[in-house]
């Protein structure tokens, strides 16, 4: 039995792509609102995504964990569409070309609250910053109670959604697909000390391989926030590292690219 574990685990490793060094644009800040300094402290320490979870009341759409604290002063135009047009007036295309060459900036909007009204009130809020949606280098990307696959058409083509590996899509709905994210914990209970037991990352190295058969990215939620765990998905090839902590998470990405 292990030696069958033993197998289909290389297997999958082996499938693998290969991966480039892991910066900190492989870093995602779940959860980010919560931060000391929202989008800014991502941002500046050079993160590929961040996320941002929303509740739509009455057409503005407030940034929180919860409908429980939701404070209006906190809302998505706030705290990141007006920091972000500002930071590509300002650089003048979000990244120099010098330094910036092939990079993105993921915005994962999570929708707490019904698909279709959320997306209209986003929308109708997108037409205050062209320069986000005119910008390749930033991705607009919709999670959580995401509208029906079979809509995503009709919207404009800069609305972007988060795939699930266990939905089948179409052709034409995958390629508004730039990642997949998928629970953890469906996968292992792995509390990321020690060593990730050979029958779980079997199972982890599959999804991601299927994921990157579909020339797409990866991201797990609800994963274990060590230096341990932060290990283990780069080995993985986890392409984006899920994270509560922005400066720990920066701190040893840069210190693992320069050794």
């Amino acid at each position: 039995m292990l030696r069958h574990l033993f197998t289909a685990l290389c297997c999958c490793i082996a499938l693998l792509p290969a991966t480039a060094q892991y910066t900190t644009a492989n870093a995602h800040s779940h959860n980010d609102y919560l931060q000391a300094r929202p989008f800014h402290l991502a941002f500046d320490r050079g993160f590929g995504a961040v996320e941002a979870d929303v509740f739509e009341r009455n057409g503005a759409l407030y940034v929180a964990h919860t409908a429980a604290e939701i404070d209006t002063a906190r809302t998505l135009r706030k705290l990141y569409l007006q920091p972000l047009q500002q930071m590509i007036t300002e650089k003048r295309g979000l990244f120099a070309e010098s330094a910036g060459a092939g990079r993105s900036l993921l915005l994962l909007i999570d929708f707490k609250t019904a698909g279709v009204p959320t997306m209209q009130a986003l929308l109708q809020q997108l037409q205050d910053f062209p320069l986000i949606t005119s910008n390749p280098q930033v991705q607009l990307v919709i999670s959580g109670s995401r509208p029906d696959a079979a809509l995503w058409q009709g919207y404009p083509p800069y609305i972007l959604f988060d795939g699930l590996p266990n939905v089948s899509y179409t052709a034409e709905q995958l390629q508004r697909i730039p990642l997949f994210s998928d629970n953890f914990r469906s996968y292992t209970q792995w509390k990321g000390q020690n060593g990730l037991p050979a029958q779980d990352e079997a199972k982890i190295a599959a999804v991601v391989n299927k994921v990157h058969g579909l020339q797409k990215k990866f991201r797990f939620w609800a994963t274990p926030d060590t230096t341990t765990a932060w290990a283990a998905m780069m080995r993985l090839g986890i392409d984006y590292i899920n994270t509560d902590q922005v400066n720990g998470l920066a701190d040893y990405l840069q210190a693992s690219s320069s050794k």
